[in-house]
């Protein structure tokens, strides 16, 4: 219903530009879920042997790091985007 009401209201011309909104909505939530996600699966406490190792735990901080630092120049671009 959301995506229809968005049709109606701005046209059809304007389904690529919802679709593009909603994936920058998506990609800004990645972050928030692959935060805990490396937390809890390198805490040797709550994982034990499962643990990640430390080059492990490194790759994925750095993929963290790599993720959110695109999500922003993403979210700079539409925005300019849109402002133009």
């Amino acid at each position: 219903m959301p995506a229809l009401i968005g049709v109606y209201v701005m046209g059809n011309g304007a389904v690529s530009k919802l679709l593009v909104a909603s994936q920058v909505v998506l990609s800004l939530q990645l972050p928030f879920a692959l935060y805990p996600l490396i937390r809890m699966t390198s805490d040797r406490a709550l994982m034990g042997p499962f643990a990640n190792a430390t080059p492990m735990k490194l790759i994925a901080c750095l993929l963290f790091v790599l993720i959110s630092t695109a999500n922003v120049l993403l979210v700079v671009q539409t925005v300019a985007e849109w402002i133009a």
